[in-house]
């Protein structure tokens, strides 16, 4: 259920918390590539057809490193949102009664290229820093169209997306017992401006432009985001985590006509379990299994309903014991709406990684 914030593994790149990357193995790299699938079935009010949709998507491409005895690194990209609408409706003719039908459609998305590092500071604390490039661009095009449906007005608005955005984190482990061990986490995000220019450009149903224009050249606000979690470890094969996110998007004032966007909140909690083998005096895992639930109250408050997003995950891992590659497939199952707003969503994703591990050898000694 996306929940790790006090979550360490020293075999995967975990990217809730960038403290987390500190626990590499000795020497490890690694390659990761996820990808998924989402299937969603529309229903509401407004809904009379088209009311099911599916996409696949990159979510992440991925290289870790353990550079030294207390710095590991990540390098990537992966998706930060995306955009992909289709509705229509009516609106009406400046100063006159009539009234056109009008469609609209939107799509792109804003990319995230980041450099993630781990820092050990003492044997149970961490820190990590993940800076991140975002860019992008949002289209969305309106056609409008004549009563007799014979002649129309094209326009397609292009947002270009860009700036710097850095998030913290914080990682303390405590020793309980020989059987138990808790992690604690926390991060941060400080409120980022991100510079969005929009561009129009408007024809006619012949294809001859009738304008073309930069509309603003301005700046779009990612709010401040604070989270905590706690990671119960039982010996070293048994997990439980919850984690609690906080994103201040009041602060931010911005509304519209019966919307506005608020403060949100997300809860999430997990359980993992792995199978760990001896060789050569030395534990690896064999596979694990993990399952999650969460309920999320969105940033999206339509009229007097705030938007919320619930449901639960299962996952399972494999390591190949023919090579150094591992299988990971996950499952997630949710509904994001209710029977008060425009537009419910029950939805299902699926989500397969592969990663390659191996370790670079150099002449000096080896650490742990």
């Amino acid at each position: 259920a996306n929940t790790g914030i006090a979550y360490r593994n020293n075999k995967y790149i975990i990217l809730n918390n960038p403290a987390s990357l500190s626990d590499f193995q000795s020497q490890l790299f690694l390659v990761e590539l996820v990808g998924r699938g989402k299937l969603v079935n529309f229903s509401g009010p407004g809904i009379t057809s088209n009311t099911t949709g599916k996409d696949f998507s990159i979510e992440r491409l991925s290289l870790g490193i353990r550079i030294n005895k207390w710095w590991g690194s990540s390098v990537g990209l992966m998706p930060f949102s995306t955009s992909n609408y289709s509705f229509s409706g009516t609106t009406s003719l400046q100063g006159t009664a009539t009234t056109l039908p009008v469609e609209y459609d939107g799509s792109g998305g804003i990319n995230r290229y980041y450099f993630a590092n781990g820092f050990r500071i003492t044997k149970n604390l961490s820190v990590g820093i993940n800076t991140s490039y975002l860019g992008g661009s949002l289209t969305q095009r309106d056609t409008l169209l004549s009563a007799d449906l014979t002649t129309g007005i094209f326009t397609t608005r292009n947002i270009y997306i860009r700036n710097w955005y850095f998030d913290y984190g914080l990682q303390y482990h405590i020793p309980v017992s020989k059987k138990w061990d808790i992690n604690i986490g926390a991060t941060y995000a400080n409120k980022t401006g991100l510079r969005a220019q929009t561009t129009a450009l408007v024809k006619d149903e012949k294809g001859d432009t009738l304008s073309s224009k930069i509309l603003s050249n301005n700046f779009f606000t990612l709010p401040n985001s604070t989270g905590v979690g706690i990671a119960l470890i039982k010996d070293k094969k048994l997990t439980f985590l919850a984690d609690y996110r906080f994103q201040n998007w009041t602060s931010l004032n911005i509304n519209g006509s019966n919307y506005s966007l608020v403060n949100s909140s997300r809860y999430s909690a997990g359980v993992e379990y792995s199978q760990l083998k001896q060789y050569l005096g030395a534990s690896y895992e064999t596979f694990n299994f993990q399952a999650g639930a969460f309920y999320n109250k969105s940033y999206l408050k339509i009229g007097n309903e705030q938007l919320t997003d619930k449901g639960f995950t299962l996952g399972a891992g494999l390591n190949s014991r023919r090579s150094t590659l591992s299988y990971q497939l996950s499952a997630e199952f949710g509904v994001r709406g209710s029977q008060y707003t425009p537009v419910k969503e029950n939805y299902a994703s699926f989500t397969f990684g592969l990663t390659y591990k191996d370790f670079w050898y150099t002449k000096g000694r080896k650490y742990e």
